[in-house]
């Protein structure tokens, strides 16, 4: 029987999904998108999931786009079609009436740090690793990133996280304002937990007009979600 690509458990007044591919550091792979995409479209329905957490399984959060979407045994175009599915799920993140919690632990690369920053919330571990790697294996910045980065840090520190590459911790993603919260690792559940709680207990009109004011910009991009970037972000710099 194939493996589920994400894990539901519900217990109201919560639904968590978790990303499961922990040998692959739960890496963006086709089957994962579409799976993703369709359970947070299909969780809109269910009034007794109040909060959504999004996580990883096997101890990180997501390593980013598996490398198959982008290798050299693909055309730019069906490079650039699978961008756009990663796009199509952030958009579904970004407009359910549910606040959406991404857990981080450990790697969020990539893809995968702009994934978490598709939440409402972002609460990390402090020792967690993030990254906009996309400079270091030559590619432009990606899914959803230059939307995301310059609102959440400002131009100069987009540009810095954008350009270098670097990992930074928890602490210092709280530090910069990228992230809402970082906790020590076995105090992260419960961190998540109480933020839970306390949303939960909103009205799930009003946090769903909250919700939608910041993001009408996005009707405006291409595909109807943030930026991910044109045909040419998917191709390895001739340099």
């Amino acid at each position: 029987m194939p493996e589920q690509k994400v894990l539901i458990q519900k217990k109201e007044p919560l639904c968590t999904f978790t990303m499961n591919a922990p040998k692959k550091m739960n890496a963006l792979a086709r089957e994962m998108l579409l799976s993703l995409e369709a359970d947070f479209n299909d969780v809109v329905a269910d009034r007794n999931s109040r909060v959504v957490v999004l996580e990883g399984a096997g101890g990180n959060f997501c390593s980013g786009a598996e490398l198959s979407l982008l290798g050299s045994g693909i055309t730019a175009e069906d490079a650039y079609r699978e961008m756009l599915r990663i796009g199509r799920l952030i958009k579904s993140m970004r407009e359910i009436p549910q606040p959406v919690i991404c857990r981080v632990r450990s790697v969020a690369n990539g893809g995968g740090a702009n994934l978490a920053l598709a939440g409402d919330f972002v609460v990390a571990s402090h020792e967690a690793r993030i990254s906009q790697s996309f400079v270091n294996i030559g590619i432009t910045l990606d899914c959803g990133g230059s939307y995301f980065l310059p609102r959440l840090v400002g131009m100069a520190g987009a540009r810095a996280l954008a350009l270098l590459g670097e990992e930074i911790d928890g602490k210092t993603a709280v530090a910069i304002g990228l992230i809402y919260k970082s906790a020590a690792a076995d105090e992260l559940d419960g961190e998540v937990d109480t933020l839970a709680s306390v949303l939960a207990r909103k009205s799930i009109t009003a946090l769903s007009v909250i919700k939608k004011e910041p993001e009408r910009e996005f009707r405006h991009d291409a595909g109807g979600g943030p930026r991910t970037g044109g045909r040419e972000s998917v191709h390895r710099s001739a340099g």
